[in-house]
């Protein structure tokens, strides 16, 4: 985990970061006591799901599976099962937004705040985003 985290800090520091972190930044802004990796993991699945489903560079998600593990990974879907054994493996699986006091009713404004705060994040996602989506996102990751 250290070697992982040093790396995504590296990538974090040469090349431009997407929404995800714009829509995590807000759940921990409206919920302090949030931190933001456990935000991060939480909305992880869906986000990139949302991705998959606009279409968004295929291929890079089957080599994202493959390098999770799954060397016969042949559909970008297959990238969301390997990231989900991933959390199940390291036991982040069972975050839960509502341990955080996070509600389904904050969404819209969490959408708006994240673009608002962060709205070039946006602008470096594989696919456009819109503010339904983030709170469709929001919507699929609340336990």
């Amino acid at each position: 985990m250290a070697l992982a985290n040093t790396l995504g800090g590296f990538v974090m520091s040469t090349g431009p970061l997407t929404s995800e972190h714009a829509i995590e930044h807000a759940l921990s802004a409206f919920h302090h006591a949030l931190p933001h990796g456990a935000g991060l993991i939480m909305v992880s699945l869906a986000y990139y799901k949302a991705l998959i489903d606009k279409g968004a560079c295929p291929g890079r998600f089957v080599r994202l599976a493959q390098a999770l593990g799954r060397p016969t990974a042949t559909r970008p879907e297959d990238f969301l099962d390997a990231l989900a054994a991933l959390q199940r493996a390291c036991g982040v699986d069972a975050l839960k937004m509502s341990d955080y006091g996070i509600t389904p009713a904050e969404f819209p404004a969490m959408a708006q705040n994240a673009r608002d705060t962060l709205a070039g994040l946006f602008n470096c996602d594989p696919a456009p985003l819109a503010n339904e989506d983030v709170v469709q996102i929001y919507q699929a990751s609340y336990k």
